[in-house]
């Protein structure tokens, strides 16, 4: 009985296989930045996977801001401000990563964000997590993500988190009070006095946080007034000590 049972599984295995490589071959999977035919990843093919390895191993980045001083030189040692206290991207914001941070944020894509976190999170240094106890994400404003249907930095951060597990992801834990709009054409003064105020702690975690020291994930940093303003409304909820992580630094 279980010789036949074993037998009409490995026939399903094989039929299964069969109708996978089929479909492959009339619907080829292909890279989503560059339209070549994918080998081993989901998403991206070969060379779209050297051009981030590539990316993430040019980076010069500061250790407190996170900029890639190959590109921009930061003022972090003559003028630190920034009330969290360190930053660190993944990646730098080039055309590659473009295209794969506009597909996850507008495209539906919202596994592709997790994918990148759990996948890439192993290029995070061991040192960013030590004495940190858990990670939340910066919120979109509710109307905006009812009309897409998810939050991508939360995607990103539990990507992050599955793909560490040394580290807690605690969700809902600041909110948007009101629509910020795009920053996008704003300067790094307007960027900040756009978001002023812009986020609260949900009641229900304020108990969590007290004299916790929390992880501040988004999926794309670029003046980082807006992880900035998180940063400042959870050490005033009673947080140690904040840093900030991103997939990119544009």
């Amino acid at each position: 009985m279980n010789k036949k049972k074993n037998f009409r599984l490995r026939l399903s295995d094989i039929a299964h296989s069969i109708g996978n490589n089929a479909i492959d071959l009339v619907f080829p999977r292909i890279c989503i930045v560059c339209r070549e035919k994918l080998t081993l990843d989901k998403w991206l093919c070969d060379s779209c996977l050297e051009l981030l390895w590539n990316n993430n191993m040019k980076r010069d980045a500061c250790p407190l801001c996170g900029q890639n001083r190959i590109f921009r030189k930061c003022t972090c040692e003559y003028n630190r401000q920034e009330p969290f206290e360190s930053a660190f991207s993944i990646f730098d914001f080039d055309d590659t990563v473009k295209s794969i941070v506009h597909q996850f944020k507008y495209d539906g894509k919202k596994n592709l964000a997790y994918d990148m976190g759990k996948k890439y999170a192993g290029l995070i240094p061991d040192s960013f997590f030590e004495g940190m106890d858990a990670v939340v994400c910066v919120p979109l404003f509710f109307v905006r993500q009812m009309r897409r249907g998810y939050n991508q930095a939360e995607y990103f951060a539990k990507g992050i988190v599955n793909g560490r597990s040394n580290i807690d992801y605690i969700p809902n834990v600041i909110v948007r009070k009101r629509h910020t709009g795009t920053q996008t054409k704003l300067s790094r003064t307007r960027r900040v006095k756009n978001v002023e105020g812009a986020f609260m702690i949900f009641n229900g975690k304020k108990k969590l946080l007290q004299n916790k020291n929390m992880i501040i994930v988004d999926d794309v940093i670029t003046t980082a007034a807006t992880v900035g303003e998180c940063a400042k409304i959870l050490l005033e909820a009673g947080c140690g000590k904040v840093r900030v992580l991103s997939l990119a630094r544009d």
